[in-house]
Parts: C-alpha cells; sequence; structure tokens
C-alpha cells in the first residue's frame, strides 16, 4: 500500500507543479497587465519554481535515493501545491470583494500578494528538504550505514 500510495504522490507531483506553475504565471500577468509592469521583474518569484523543478530533475536521473522513495516528503509536496492552487484560484474566482464591483476587476491581487512570499517560502522549503535528502544519501553512499532508516 506504500508504494502504491508512493507512486502516485510522486506522479501528482509534477501535474501539480506544471499547475500551479501556470496558475501563478496567469495571477501574476494579470496583475502586472493592470499596473502596466514588464513581466520582467517577475523573474525573482519563479526563482522558488525553476530550484523545485531542477531537484525534481536530479530525483528523476538518480531513480534511487531518499526523495523519490519517502511518502512524507511526496505527500507534503502535493499538500504544498495543493495549497498554492488554492491561493491562486481564490484570487481568480472570489466575486466578494469591493473591487470587483467598484472597478468591475475579476481578479483580487490584493489577495495574491499577500500570499505569494508564503508560497515562495514553501517552495524553498520544499526543494531545500530535497537537497537534505539528496545530501543523507551521500552520506550513506561514503560512510556504508543507513542513516534515518529504521527496519
Amino acid at each position: 500500500m506504500k508504494e502504491v500510495l508512493n507512486k502516485m504522490f510522486s506522479l501528482l507531483k509534477y501535474l501539480l507543479l506544471i499547475t500551479t506553475f501556470g496558475l501563478v504565471f496567469f495571477c501574476l500577468m494579470s496583475t502586472y497587465s493592470r499596473l502596466g509592469k514588464s513581466m520582467f521583474e517577475a523573474v525573482d518569484v519563479f526563482i522558488p519554481f525553476v530550484f523545485v523543478l531542477v531537484m525534481y530533475i536530479i530525483n528523476i536521473i538518480i531513480a534511487d535515493n531518499s526523495a523519490s522513495k519517502s511518502l512524507l516528503f511526496n505527500f507534503v509536496s502535493c499538500l504544498v501545491f495543493v495549497v498554492a492552487i488554492i491561493v491562486c484560484l481564490r484570487s481568480i474566482l472570489d466575486k466578494n470583494m469591493l473591487l470587483y464591483y467598484k472597478y468591475q476587476i475579476n481578479f483580487n491581487p490584493a489577495f495574491f500578494a499577500d500570499n505569494l512570499s508564503a508560497i515562495e517560502f514553501m517552495f524553498y522549503v520544499i526543494g531545500g528538504s530535497n537537497v537534505l535528502l539528496l545530501v543523507k544519501d551521500l552520506i550513506n553512499k561514503k560512510g556504508g550505514k543507513k542513516i534515518g532508516h529504521s527496519n
């Protein structure tokens, strides 16, 4: 059962990463087009996405590692992506705001901006925990003993 759940969450995290990137990109485009800003100013927002994507690509290349075998890591990754998706969808679909009625804006940029730093932080934590799991594997290979495994 654990292997089935791990494979399911492992596949789901890649799909949710793509969905989250698309929704955040759409929200940033909506916000920046309304403010008249260039999308080049939003490059720093996408650094955590690139960091997580690079770490996931490393996980695919090194198939036998703790990050790809950890049910907790895969579940938490999916949970972080779902939280980011919910924030983006609430920003897009929220009709109970003053801006919607006063200016006819079909997007809540204030809610998105308030939660964007939390989304970035969660992505950095996911990427950092992936790095720590990869370092743990390197230590296990060099030292010959298992760290963090109980049989």
